[in-house]
C-alpha cells in the first residue's frame, strides 16, 4: 500500500496527490452533438455558429433497408443521398416499407455485396444552444468549440437546451421541491440545488422550463422522463426539448462548490446557459474574465462523500491509512471546519478520496 508523505507548506498540505481534484472550470470548452444514422450536418469546419442557429437535421425516425449491390450503388460514398423511390421493393429492417417525403442515404456495403440504406423520416432542426466554431465534422459528431466557461458532469438526459440561469434554491445542498417551481421561470434554466423529486420534474416541464442543473438525480427519474417522450413519439405529438445535467452523480449530490459559485455568479448576470446532454456539459456564455468567480485558498477543499458531503473546509494534514467500518484502510486526512449554524467548529479525519480540492 502506497503511504502518502508528509510535507507540508505552513498550514497547505503540499503532497496532497490523493486529494480527488474537483472538476475544473474549463474555459473555451470542446462539446460534441452527436450524429445518428440519417441526421445531417448544416455546418461546416471553421464556420462561426451562434445560439438559435440550425446546425444538423435529425430524423425522428428511421428505417433501415438490405438493397442488392446494382447500379452506381458500389461508387457512391457512405453517406451519400440516394433516390428513395428505386428502394420502393427492398427489404425493410423494420416496421413498413419507404413512403413519400422520405430522404435514403447510402451507409455503407457490406462484403456480402448488400447495401445498407438508412430512410431517414420526419426530419427536425436542432439549433445551437452555444456560441462557437465549428472545429469538426463526421460522420459521427459535430465539435464545436465554445464561447464561454464550462462545467461537466457525469449524467446528462435530453436535448441540447438554452436559457437563462435562475437559481431555484438557497445553497447548494438545498432539494427543490415542486412549490418552488414558478411560472417565471418558464424558458429558463434552473439550478434546483442537490437532487429534485418527480413532481418538481413534472412541474418544470409543464411550465415550459427548458432545463435543470443538479447536483444529483435519481434513475428510475430519467427512466419516468424515457418512457414519457417514448409515449409521445407513438402518438407524434411534438416534444418541447428538455435537458437534464447532474454535476455529481446519481443520487442526493450537492452541487460542486466551483460550479455553485459560477453559477450564482451567471444568475447575478443574467447570462445564458447551453445544456449538452450528450456531451454531458453545460456553457455558462459570455466573456470569463467578466463573472466575479471567487478564488479558494490552495489548501480548500470540500467534502464530496460521507457524513459531511457539502461542507467545505481545509485540509490541515494526513493521518495516514485509516481503518473505515467494513475493515477497508483508506488513506486520510484532517479537515478544519468553521462553525455553521448547525455545528460548531472543528477538525476531523476524511478520507482523502471523498475530497475535492477548490484552491
Amino acid at each position: 500500500m502506497t503511504v502518502a508523505r508528509r510535507v507540508f507548506t505552513g498550514s497547505v498540505v503540499a503532497d496532497a496527490r490523493l486529494v480527488a481534484p474537483a472538476e475544473p472550470l474549463a474555459p473555451a470548452p470542446v462539446a460534441r452533438l452527436r450524429l445518428r444514422p440519417g441526421d445531417r450536418s448544416l455546418v461546416v469546419p471553421g464556420e462561426l455558429v451562434h445560439i438559435g442557429q440550425p446546425v444538423m437535421t435529425q430524423a425522428r425516425e428511421t428505417l433501415l433497408l438490405e438493397v442488392p449491390l446494382r447500379g452506381d450503388l458500389g461508387d457512391r460514398p457512405p453517406g451519400a443521398e440516394l433516390d428513395p423511390v428505386q428502394f420502393q421493393s427492398a427489404r425493410a429492417i423494420g416496421r413498413d416499407q419507404p413512403r413519400p417525403g422520405d430522404r435514403a442515404y447510402l451507409l455503407y456495403v457490406g462484403a456480402d455485396r448488400i447495401a445498407r440504406v438508412v430512410l431517414a423520416r420526419s426530419p427536425t432542426t436542432m439549433v445551437s444552444p452555444i456560441d462557437g466554431v465549428a472545429e469538426e465534422v463526421t460522420a459521427s459528431h459535430i465539435s464545436l468549440r465554445a464561447s464561454g466557461v464550462g462545467l461537466r458532469g457525469p449524467v446528462g438526459w435530453g436535448q441540447p437546451v438554452v436559457g437563462r440561469v435562475i437559481l431555484a434554491v438557497a445553497s447548494p445542498d438545498a432539494e427543490l421541491r415542486s412549490g418552488a417551481v414558478d411560472i417565471s421561470a418558464a424558458g429558463g434554466i434552473l439550478v434546483a440545488g442537490a437532487r429534485l423529486d418527480i413532481e418538481a420534474l413534472t412541474r418544470a416541464r409543464a411550465i415550459g422550463v427548458a432545463g435543470i442543473i443538479c447536483g444529483g438525480v435519481v434513475g428510475r427519474e430519467l427512466q419516468q422522463l424515457a418512457e414519457s417522450d417514448v409515449r409521445q413519439r407513438a402518438a407524434l405529438h411534438a416534444i418541447t426539448p428538455f435537458a437534464i445535467l447532474a454535476l455529481d452523480g446519481f443520487g442526493r449530490r450537492p452541487i460542486p462548490t466551483l460550479a455553485w459559485d459560477l453559477l450564482t455568479a451567471a444568475a447575478a448576470d443574467e447570462r445564458l446557459v447551453g445544456i449538452l446532454p450528450d456531451a454531458r456539459l453545460a456553457v455558462v456564455g459570455g466573456d470569463p474574465s467578466t463573472l466575479p468567480i471567487s478564488v479558494w485558498p490552495p489548501d480548500a477543499v470540500r467534502v464530496a462523500a460521507g457524513d459531511a458531503a457539502g461542507r467545505a473546509g481545509r485540509l490541515v494534514g494526513l493521518a495516514g491509512p485509516v481503518r473505515r467500518p467494513g475493515g477497508t484502510y483508506q488513506p486520510s486526512g484532517y479537515v478544519a471546519f468553521g462553525a455553521t449554524a448547525d455545528t460548531p467548529a472543528g477538525r476531523r479525519v476524511v478520507p482523502l478520496a471523498d475530497l475535492e480540492r477548490l484552491g
